[in-house]
Formats: structure tokens, sequence, C-alpha cells
């Protein structure tokens, strides 16, 4: 007759070997599940680790509480707490660890904020990396993350919804009352061949490989990032937009202006967003068969001297509103219409013109250059079938070439030289909201800076690559990075302000000595050079040592320079 089961929850360690021979004790809590008929892992925990040749364990360091002190063995522990403490900053300060904690049960936020962490503060770091890295350094999560536990966490969150949808809604309620929502995307490379939405299409890195899409909502005026979704790597940009700004609705918005770049422009988008009567600013393309006229009847007056930006001395800008005809085709029978109809609606649209007089330079002393590069080839002797592809086509367009007794007469063409440098410089802007003309490239401007958002998230985030091998662990390890994001780009926008007010007199006589002055010039100097991964580097070189001994307990940190004290003030961050 079978023993009878127990039920009975077991303690154990278990020992794991790393390749540079450190073993890492863990201690897990089991249990038999008579349903599914085996032996389920309840929990794990870190113990900490026994170094390489090595017999002693090194433990992870204590979480909260008092320590019992012996006074026969004296306790001490050292942890590393100058970027820590910038981090923990910053979660307070920006309202991430709050609302992630209003969203989701107290350890799964610990654990999902501790991966964000992680990240901010190790560009490119891998999840295995986190089970060393936290034996000395504070996270949220007091027990200590495994790998193991990194992935579950990962693929519980991506099971479900409403822990995303949650801080979704939580980080766009802190958005201003008039703030308008920039759009954009990103491509994620992937080797997978077990993820549904893993196809091949346009990939931003150019690197081959299949990929994932990622379209991200930002706030322009706090540049944090709100929500994301994710969509196949086959889907463009350009139908891609509809699903996404629809998840606006679900967060009780008053309707923001939306802005997007020129990848999201088609007639179709337009007509979808006024259909949803969402106020929206995109870029044109000025080879559309509707803009480009409009520009023609403009351009004449669009360099005269009161079109001129006030913020932007070199920008030009005009604006003009038109009644243009949006045509689609009908999807389904409704009343006399019939399915696959072309049906015609008209619409006021705005169209924003501008005129970025450097940029106009910059372009027609690169095309110019190009020109001549090639002439002076032909010059030279050089055959045009043995130049390159671009060049020929230079050469075809751009050069009069004559066989004269003389010897081949080579000459630039002015009219086609004109006809292609007619338009450089110069772009638009298309809205179904009225506004003022520099207003409208003040909300783009804005936009733009979100792009850096991408960048940030690929290099710091372990995000040039999925390294998930199933769906809801993709989502999962998204959210992570998305909460990563929002620390990083908090902390980048707190480090843009303080460059922009130090070393300017303020009419404070306590301010404005020339001691202070030359202080603030010497960190603003250091700022320029060090990029926020290199910032939080620095400072993670500090270190707290405590002991506790039969006289008490003792505690002091790693000294800081003044330069360093001084960042740490105008941040915010007051630990001392």
């Amino acid at each position: 007759m079978a023993r009878k089961i127990s039920g009975k929850v077991v303690i154990s360690q278990f020992h794991r070997t790393q390749k540079n021979g450190d073993v890492y004790v863990y201690e897990r809590t089991l249990q038999y599940n008579p349903e599914k008929g085996y032996t389920e892992q309840l929990s794990s925990k870190l113990l900490g680790k026994i170094p390489a040749g090595g017999s002693e364990m090194k433990p992870t360091r204590p979480r909260g509480g008092s320590v019992v002190r012996d006074t026969a063995n004296p306790h001490a522990t050292r942890k590393t707490i100058g970027a820590m403490d910038i981090l923990e900053w910053v979660g307070h300060e920006s309202g991430i660890d709050d609302d992630l904690l209003a969203s989701a049960d107290r350890g799964t936020a610990q654990k999902i904020l501790s991966v964000a962490r992680y990240w901010t503060a190790n560009p490119g770091g891998t999840i295995p990396r986190i089970e060393e890295w936290q034996i000395d350094h504070m996270l949220p999560y007091e027990d200590g993350l495994s790998e193991d536990m990194c992935y579950d966490l990962m693929a519980s969150i991506g099971g479900g919804a409403s822990v995303q949808q949650k801080y979704f809604s939580a980080r766009a309620s802190r958005m201003p009352s008039k703030a308008s929502v920039a759009v954009d995307s990103t491509t994620i490379s992937s080797y997978s061949e077990n993820l549904n939405d893993v196809r091949y299409g346009y990939n931003k890195d150019g690197d081959g490989l299949a990929t994932i899409k990622v379209m991200t909502l930002f706030c322009t005026e706090t540049r944090q990032p709100i929500a994301f979704m994710r969509q196949p790597g086959n889907i463009p940009d350009v139908i891609s937009i509809t699903n996404t700004v629809r998840q606006l609705d679900a967060f009780g918005m008053e309707k923001p202006l939306v802005v997007l770049d020129g990848g999201f422009f088609s007639e179709g988008n337009i007509l979808s967003l006024m259909k949803e009567n969402t106020k929206f600013l995109m870029r044109g393309q000025l080879d559309g068969n509707w803009i480009l006229p409009e520009l023609e009847k403009v351009l004449g007056g669009l360099q005269l001297p009161s079109h001129m930006s006030p913020d932007h001395p070199g920008i030009y800008g005009i604006t003009t509103a038109v009644m243009h005809d949006f045509h689609w085709i009908r999807q389904r029978n409704r009343g006399m219409a019939a399915k696959g109809e072309t049906v015609t609606e008209t619409h006021r649209v705005y169209l924003y013109f501008f005129l970025d007089c450097n940029r106009q330079r910059i372009d027609t002393t690169a095309f110019l250059q190009q020109v001549q590069l090639v002439k002076e080839q032909l010059e030279s002797g050089i055959e045009v079938s043995q130049l390159s592809r671009a060049e020929q086509n230079i050469a075809k367009k751009y050069l009069s070439i004559r066989n004269t007794r003389g010897g081949m007469k080579i000459s630039v063409s002015d009219d086609a030289c004109l006809r292609e440098m007619k338009y450089y410089g110069q772009f638009c802007l298309v809205s179904n909201n009225r506004m003022d003309t520099f207003e409208a490239l003040g909300n783009y401007m804005l936009r733009e800076k979100t792009e850096e958002c991408f960048r940030i998230d690929k290099q710091y985030n372990d995000a040039t690559r999925t390294r998930s091998k199933g769906t809801f662990a993709l989502e999962g390890r998204l959210f992570c990075q998305f909460v990563a994001m929002g620390y990083e780009q908090f902390l980048y926008g707190r480090i843009r302000h303080m460059k922009s007010i130090l070393a300017i007199k303020t009419k404070d006589p306590a301010h404005d000595t020339s001691k202070n002055l030359k202080a603030e010039k010497a960190l603003l100097n250091w700022l320029n050079k060090m990029t926020l991964v290199k910032i939080l580097d620095w400072f993670d070189a500090r270190q707290e040592t405590t002991v506790d001994t039969r006289f008490g307990r003792k505690r002091w940190k790693t000294e800081i320079i003044e330069r360093d004290k001084l960042f740490l003030k105008y941040l915010g961050v007051t630990r001392d």
C-alpha cells in the first residue's frame, strides 16, 4: 500500500556552480501537489555565495530589521550604496515606485523594481548576472532574486494584463492636463523561432533578423513613457497607429494632442484619427500629390522676416488651411452603400510649412560636394562605367558631358542642381488642430527628443535581443524594460535641468560668489563629459561598512569630493 501523502512543506538548500567557480547557495521551499502529480517549488531565496576555492559561504547582506550583536563574534556588512541611493531617490521622486506598488502585490512590485534598477545601473546586463550583483547592492526585493525567479516573474506578468494596465493608467494620471503625447516605434531583433509575433519586416537595426515591434506612448513635456504595445514585426508603422492611440481612452485621459513622425503619415491614418476625434500633429511628406502644390503657393513668402521664429533664428514658418478630399474603401455593406465602394470625405486640414536655413545650408553643401567629387573623377580620366551606381546617377542627372575635338568637356548642370536643391531645408507638419505656427513646431520638436528613449532603452536595458523563450515571458520582459526606461528618463531629465542652471548668476548674493560659481562651472564641465551610465558607475564606487562590536555599532562610508556632494545636493539626494 502506498504511503499517504502528507502535503508537508519542505525547506532545503541547493548549490549552483558558476563558470568562474563561485558557488551560489539557495534555500528553496517545496511541496507536493497531488493535482499535478509532482513536487513544485513554492519559493527560492539566495542565501549567499562560496567564492571559488573557498569553503565558507559569504552571506547576502541582511535586509531590514535589527542585527543581534554577538560580542564574541562581531558582525560586519559592507554594501555599495552610491548608485542605489540615486535610484531609490528616482523611484520615490518620479512616483514610479508608488504607481507600481499600487498596481501589483508588494512582492511582485518589489521584484519588478529590482530588475528595473539592476538594468538601469548595468547597461547591457543580462538576467543571470543579477544573482551575484545583488549580494552587495541594495534592491527593493529583500529576499534576493535568482535567475529562475526573474524568468518566472516575467512569465507571470506577461500572462495577465491587469498589472500592466493599472501601471499605465497610474503613469498617465501624472501627465500635465494639456500635455501632448508622442507615439513612436522601435524594433527588437530575435533569433527565436518559438515566438508568434517575431516576423521578418523592416528592421531598424539592419541586422537581417526577424523582429518584434514595440509601440510606445510618451508624454512630451515630462518625457516619461506612459504605455507600450507589442506588435508583430511585419506590421508597418503606417497601419499600426489606430489601436495604439485607442489605449489613451482606456486611461481616462482627455483627448491629448498625439504627435507622430513621418513614418505614420498616410491619408488613411489621417482619416482614421479624425474619425476617432483624436487631435494629431504629424510630419507630412512633400512628395505627396496634395501637400507639394500647397507649398508652392506659399514658397515665395516663406522666408519673409515676419515669418521668422522668435525662439529659433534661421527657422521660418507659415500656416495654411486646406479642405482636402479623403478617399477610403467601404469594408462592409451599410444601408444603400455596398462593400468595396469608394467613399469620399472632405475635411479641413492645417498645414504648417517650415524652412530651416541651417539644414538647407548643410544639405546644399553636402550635395554640391558630391557633384564636384564626381566631376573631378571624370576629369581625371575615370570612365563613367567605373563609378559606383550612386555616382553614375549623379553624373547622369547633374553633369553635362560633351565630347569635343579638344577632349571631353564636363560642366555642372545648373538647372538640374537648382531643381534638386529647391526644397532643401523645408518640411511640413499636418494637423486637424488649429495652433500657432511655432507652437506646432515646439510640440513636434519635443517629440523628436523622445527618440533618445529608444536608443537609451536598447543600450541600457538589454533590449537589443528578445532573450525570451515564450510570448508571456517576452511581454513581462518588455514591461520590466519599460519601468527601467521610466527611471532612466526621469534621471536624465533632472540632470539635463541641472546643467541648464549651473554657473549662471541668480542675483542672490549667497549664490553668486566667485567660489560657488567656480564650483558649479567645474561640475558643469564634468557633467558635459559624462553619460548617464558613467555617472551611476562613478557613484557606484561608494560603499557603506557596518560593524557590530561589544562597544556598539560602528558605521562609515566612502568619502566623496566636493564636486560629487554638489551634484547630489542639486539632484536632491539627501542621504549623507
